[in-house]
Parts: C-alpha cells; structure tokens; sequence
C-alpha cells in the first residue's frame, strides 16, 4: 500500500529553510551575526547566530512570512519608507525556488539561492557607524 499524502495537509508543515548571510561587497560568509527574524508579523524577534559557514538552520512551517533584519552587520537592502514590508518573504516560496535578495552593497556579488534557500546579503560596520551606536 503506498502512502499519499494530500496536498492541503502540506500546508502547515513544520520544515527547515537556510538562510545564507553573505558578505554583499566581497561574497564571503557572515559569521559573526545574530540575526532577527520576524515570523508572521511578530512584534518581537528571534535571533539566530549562524555557523561557520554563514549558515542558519530555520524551522519554520510553509505557510510563515519572515522577515529579517541585521543585528551587528549593516543590511545591504534598499531603503524605502516601508522597509519592513519590503523584507517580507512567504516560506512557500523560499522553499520552491529559493529567494536571493537584493544586494546595493556591490552589484558585482550576486549569489544564487537554491530552492529551500534564503541569501541575505550584509556588510560589516565601519568604525563611524560603530562610533554612532
């Protein structure tokens, strides 16, 4: 007898995702990083240090929105005035065709996501930003 599973029951399934921070300005892994992550238009964040490689683990169900936001690297995200509503991602799609995001820290970095894969590009502090915090 073989087991199938329906579609619909798919839906709420807990699954894990990568989420790969990469250097935008020289295409190396971010290691040293807790990064937030909003899920479901959280008011509150939960933050997330990846390994050695610039890689998180992220379980989360495939019908979540994330959104993420640098917490000691800069974000090399465009600006707008919705920011936040400009990082939001459906896990369903991440999961399907991996989701790259944009990168104006250097047009010549550009890595691309496989499907279950997030990369989110960052850029250290400079010693003036580190002096404003």
């Amino acid at each position: 007898m073989v087991n199938v599973l329906w579609p619909p029951l798919l839906l709420g399934q807990d699954v894990t995702i990568i989420v790969r921070l990469v250097n935008g300005k020289n295409g190396k892994p971010i290691t040293d990083e807790n990064l937030n992550v909003f899920i479901n238009h959280a008011s509150s964040s939960a933050l997330f240090r990846p390994d050695g490689e610039g890689l998180i683990r992220l379980p989360v169900e495939r019908n979540d929105i994330l959104s993420f936001v640098s917490n000691i690297q800069v974000t090399c995200h465009p600006y707008g005035k919705d920011d936040h509503a400009l990082r939001e991602y459906r896990v369903s799609d991440i999961l399907d065709h991996g989701i790259t995001d944009q990168n104006i820290c250097s047009n010549a970095i550009r890595v691309k996501a496989n499907p279950g894969e997030f990369v989110f590009y960052e850029r250290p502090r400079t010693f003036w930003e580190w002096m404003r915090l």
